[in-house]
């Protein structure tokens, strides 16, 4: 059965059992941080998963160990290793194991000792996946509550950012960026919180926000806080991370920060800025050959150059865009914005089939994220459900109000009203489109063909003109060959296109 259909406690309570498998459990303990009853808890976990849930934590610690001894990252022996996780008596453990396994945990670490290589690829790997930003989660200060009012608001935040998979939650002597909390209770049984998220190196201060609820709901208070803070924290991690790569010398670049500074060269959308992009992810591939992220923004970037007219050979940046999609696709564990990257890719490389899968992943993995459902519109536009892209693209907007990405949304949103024929509003969009990032004169093909069909003869010929100045002899098919559109899509456009001149 998958995840997304457990009851909701149940879900909650396999995710905090995932992401502290050492903790002491005790399943009053975690029935009461999930909402429910202790009683409930248990009647879940034997009707759903067929198991007690002490009896699926010692699963999960036997499997993480086996995955620690396999991998053997930091050459640790069997009892630490053990330990790490949870596992008391030793003796037991190992009894458990080997019945588990059908061998003894010390033949499980001589064997991956004597088949594991030490490649440079795989340094490459290890390298690449630690470079990710590390956060810490503090404790959260209470202030005025009650005697007896306990929260866990630092336990949620820290299980939501967690799941984002790109950032490492760790211990606070390993991070380089802390969260800190406060938590108020008011008169009126209303609590007040209020997190701000520190750059600990420079001693600044990246973001804040607050949020009020009530001290009778404490459990769903806590979450709304927490998928809150996991949605506006990454945008200002990621900001962060983007700004520090920026300022480096080009010398002193690891994978990570080659690939964070050419983020906003592909999310910009225009010639020079993907010709950038590429030459960065070009040094980011060839430092972490495995790591899915910058092969699959290289993919998107390959994919805009195709779609968007900024090479002489489509075709040939289509064909490597659906090349490097395929290659990140194998290496893709669980990273929302690799998923994301993804989906952008397999869309401009005319893969729909692909690109919905991994817009569908992506969303799964991070529900609040912006870009996420941005691309998933996109899918949907592309197909021709217009009325539910129209829909999605409104979300993204709204999840991120000032990001670098909402143009391309505005771009779907007059797509969307163009095709369900309301031409007025597709004009509004595409020209609302261009004041937010008005290098996005490829818009203009279709800002044209949208113009004519509203009988707006005059901004037609204007759109027409500004978009042939950039893109001198290009034609009516190469613009119908350009992007995934579905037929309706297209024969419009491309029967206002012809009605305003251009060539067939």
């Amino acid at each position: 059965m998958g995840r997304e259909l457990l009851p909701r406690g149940l879900k909650k309570a396999i995710e905090r059992l995932e992401f502290e498998p050492a903790r002491p459990w005790r399943v009053g303990e975690l029935a009461a941080l999930c909402g429910v009853a202790p009683r409930t808890l248990q009647k879940h976990f034997h009707r759903y998963l067929d198991q007690a849930p002490l009896a699926f934590l010692r699963d999960l610690r036997l499997k993480r160990v086996r995955q620690e001894l396999l991998c053997d990252a930091q050459g640790a022996s069997v009892t630490e290793i053990a330990t790490r996780f949870g596992f008391i008596h030793l003796g037991r453990f190992a009894i458990r194991y080997r019945h588990r396994y059908g061998e003894t945990p010390s033949a499980t670490l001589r064997r991956s000792l004597r088949t594991r290589t030490t490649s440079v690829s795989q340094l490459a790997i290890l390298g690449s996946r630690l470079e990710r930003p590390a956060i810490a989660v503090l404790p959260f200060d209470t202030i005025g509550v009650r005697p007896g009012y306990k929260t866990a608001f630092a336990e949620e935040v820290a299980l939501a950012l967690w799941h984002l998979h790109w950032l490492h939650v760790v211990a606070p002597p390993n991070a380089r960026y802390r969260l800190h909390g406060k938590v108020r209770e008011g008169a009126h049984g209303n609590v007040r919180v209020i997190v701000r998220l520190l750059d600990a190196l420079t001693g600044r201060y990246l973001w804040a926000a607050t949020w009020e609820g009530d001290v009778r709901d404490p459990a769903g208070f806590e979450e709304r806080v927490a998928q809150g803070v996991a949605r506006a924290v990454q945008l200002a991690l990621r900001d962060a991370e983007i700004d520090r790569a920026t300022r480096l010398h080009c010398g002193e670049l690891t994978a990570w920060e080659l690939t964070m500074r050419a983020l906003p060269c592909v999310t910009a959308v225009n010639a020079a800025a993907e010709g950038t992009a590429l030459e960065l992810l070009d040094q980011a591939m060839e430092r972490a050959p495995h790591d899915p992220l910058p092969i699959a923004m290289a993919a998107w970037c390959r994919g805009l150059r195709a779609g968007h007219h900024f090479t002489a050979r489509p075709e040939v940046e289509r064909a490597a865009a659906s090349e490097l999609a395929a290659r990140a696709a194998k290496l893709s564990a669980g990273d929302a914005l690799a998923e994301t990257m993804l989906a952008a890719g397999y869309t401009l490389a005319h893969d729909l089939a692909s690109a919905a899968i991994h817009a569908d992943r992506a969303l799964a993995l991070d529900g609040g994220s912006a870009w996420a459902w941005g691309r998933s519109a996109w899918v949907k536009a592309y197909h021709g459900q217009a009325s539910d892209a129209l829909e999605e693209f409104q979300i993204a907007r709204s999840l991120a109000p000032a990001d670098q990405l909402n143009f391309l949304w505005s771009v779907g949103i007059a797509s969307a009203y163009f095709q369900n024929g309301c031409y007025d509003e597709s004009v509004r969009w595409f020209k609302r489109a261009q004041a937010e990032n008005p290098a996005s004169t490829w818009t203009n093909r279709f800002l044209a063909a949208a113009c004519v069909l509203a009988g707006r003869t005059d901004e037609a010929q204007f759109a027409l003109d500004t978009f042939m100045r950039h893109y001198p002899g290009l034609t009516i098919s190469e613009v119908r060959s350009s992007l995934p559109w579905n037929a309706s899509y297209l024969d419009r456009t491309c029967e206002g296109l012809e009605q305003v001149g251009m060539r067939p």
